[in-house]
């Protein structure tokens, strides 16, 4: 199989089906379709088409994180996990894009997904991201899945033990050539990768229904005293994005800065962070604007054209 279909599908953390949360009968949904990996993210703050605040900063919206669904498996079963998943979701974003389980030739920049356990010796993540920034890739991210599947077994987050085994991701991106010797060294140790092409911020595709834009910065970083990551979402939400996604990560780098996560007493959480937001091409082109005038070096923003994508609401 030279490539796969993922399913990315952002939601709320208080969304319903029926008497039950809507994250786990999607994660169920994703076991009972046998797709080969999964994971849920839970986002840090967001919102969505109806413009609703998702934060864990406030306590009363604490309970209502935005949260990413991303399941990856063979075409016919991830078709059929997401036409479940618009059947029991009343509201969120739903998007459908092929996959390469290997490099394609002609791709220049690439986003590469790493997917393993999050510690122990059968963890690719700390080896991944420092073969990426000795290789002289643009950025690495690990983020924590709290529920998800590796190679055909549900695998879940307790609050009373290690986790080991529950999924965890190291997003990567940079130019073909550092991307794929930095993973040559990894050999069969993470469970499965997955490569996407990043285009060229310069030139929007209007053809395209759907375009991503991601920043990727630090919790740490500021603009004008706030929070840049804030400061991109709260523009985004001004001047009416569909809607926004912070993902927190765990361990990481971009450019030259070398990997780094939280320290003990630190006063600001130095933790790399991945900003998303999806909308059509032509709309798109004003967040990639507005995240390029906010950004500074060793901050990054990319974006990709996309596939299906669908609004529940």
């Amino acid at each position: 199989m030279s490539g796969a279909l993922q399913m990315r599908f952002h939601f709320g953390e208080r969304d319903r089906d029926g008497d039950g949360p809507l994250d786990a009968a999607v994660m169920d949904a994703c076991a009972r379709h046998g797709v080969r990996a999964a994971a849920l993210l839970r986002g840090v703050e967001g919102f969505g088409a109806k413009q609703l605040v998702r934060t864990e900063r406030l306590l009363s919206l604490s309970e209502d994180t935005p949260l990413v669904a991303v399941a990856v498996g063979e075409t016919g079963k991830v078709e059929a996990l997401a036409e479940e998943v618009r059947s029991i979701a009343a509201e969120g974003l739903l998007v459908l894009e092929e996959v390469g389980l290997v490099v394609a030739p002609e791709e220049d920049v690439v986003r590469a997904t790493l997917w393993g356990p999050r510690t122990g010796a059968g963890s690719p993540h700390l080896r991944a991201v420092d073969a990426l920034y000795r290789h002289g890739a643009d950025s690495a991210t690990v983020l924590l899945g709290v529920d998800g599947i590796l190679d055909g077994e549900r695998r879940r987050a307790r609050f009373v033990a290690g986790n080991r085994d529950v999924p965890a991701l190291t997003v990567a991106v940079g130019e073909r050539g550092p991307v794929t010797a930095a993973l040559a060294e990894l050999g069969p140790l993470a469970n499965l990768v997955t490569f996407e092409t990043v285009e060229g911020n310069s030139v929007i595709v209007r053809g395209k229904l759907h375009t991503r834009v991601v920043l990727l910065t630090s919790e740490a970083a500021q603009c004008e005293h706030h929070p840049l990551y804030l400061e991109f979402i709260h523009a985004l939400r001004r001047e009416g994005a569909r809607g926004a996604t912070a993902l927190r990560g765990v361990w990481g780098f971009r450019g030259e800065v070398a990997p780094h996560g939280d320290r003990v007493l630190a006063l600001r959480r130095d933790v790399p962070l991945i900003v998303e937001t999806v909308d059509t091409a032509e709309r798109a082109g004003r967040w990639l604007e507005i995240a390029e005038s906010l950004v500074e070096s060793p901050d990054l923003v990319y974006r990709q054209n996309l596939g299906r994508t669908f609004v529940l609401e």
